[in-house]
């Protein structure tokens, strides 16, 4: 079922945030505390995002589900940045960030026995990535396959 509200709602909500000069960062319809949550994530070009910009589509969008009425029970809309940590869902989200710091979760632990990863992207090619992390007081590269990519975000440095 959610897939299918994200699938029929993302051409006339990707038409109404490049309407507005944005980009779509990700749809998603999903199921929060008792609550149906329809999420947009939009961004500008260089990935920046404001109040009022993103107030002023989900107006915008309000109408269209208005005119729509393509789900049948209470839901709510939120529509905002994809935030300081945004998720690496696809290849582009990953050429996009490259030399950015990120956080790499595995779905099985590689050679080096770590599951987790944490340092800048450095290259993204058809079948992996390459970061360069510190282990202790080194500075270390490793190559990951996105096939044993759990999850992925920008992460903070401190």
């Amino acid at each position: 079922m959610a897939k299918d509200i994200v699938k029929e709602l993302k051409p006339y909500i990707e038409e109404i945030v490049s309407s507005q000069n944005l980009h779509l960062y990700d749809l998603e319809y999903v199921y929060e505390d008792k609550t149906w949550i329809l999420r947009v994530s939009i961004e500008r070009e260089d990935g920046t995002m404001d109040f009022e910009t993103a107030e002023v589509v989900s107006d915008l969008i309000s109408h269209k589900l208005d005119e729509l009425d393509p789900i049948d029970h209470y839901y709510i809309l939120d529509v905002g940045s994809p935030g300081a940590e945004r998720p690496l869902k696809t290849k582009q989200d990953y050429l996009k960030n490259i030399n950015q710091y990120v956080s790499v979760y595995l779905k099985e632990k590689d050679e080096n026995n770590n599951d987790l990863y944490t340092g800048d992207l450095l290259e993204v090619n058809e079948n992996n990535i390459v970061m360069s992390y510190k282990e202790k007081t080194r500075n270390k590269k490793v190559t990951i396959e996105f096939k044993n990519i759990e999850k992925a975000h920008l992460a903070i440095k401190f």
